[in-house]
């Protein structure tokens, strides 16, 4: 569903997508807020400094991706697939080369077999894409 809505995003011609996109992040941002404010009243959690540096870092980097969704949708109007195939299975890929080089997880021998198919996947989505007749 967040995969059609950036799309509909990325088809409003009335406002910059940026603008979309900051507009998105200020609403995410107030009801996470006013969420948070109400975990804190009811005592349900602490606040603590570094949960705010670390959301803050992950806010940047989702930022980021979703930007260059957005970008991508734009581009590639006519190929929503490629976009949707390509952003979802590169941040999975993405995601477990940070797990694994900074946080030192263990993948299975599956979870490289996933991997290289997700990989395999992508290119051969982007290859039809070049090479469609």
């Amino acid at each position: 569903m967040v995969d059609v809505l950036f799309k509909k995003v990325s088809q409003i011609t009335e406002v910059p997508y940026t603008t979309s996109l900051f507009i998105i992040y200020s609403i995410a941002f107030v009801l996470s807020f006013m969420y948070l404010l109400f975990l804190v009243w009811t005592k349900k959690t602490k606040l603590q400094l570094i949960n705010f540096f670390c959301g803050c870092i992950l806010g940047i980097f989702n930022f980021g991706n979703i930007l260059f969704y957005l970008r991508a949708h734009k581009e590639m109007a006519d190929n929503p697939s490629t976009v949707f195939a390509a952003m979802n299975m590169g941040v999975i890929i993405a995601g477990t080369l940070v797990g694994v080089l900074i946080f030192k997880e263990r993948l299975s021998k599956w979870n490289y077999l996933g991997l290289t198919l997700a990989l395999i996947s992508i290119i051969l989505i982007t290859l039809s894409k070049i090479y469609a007749v």
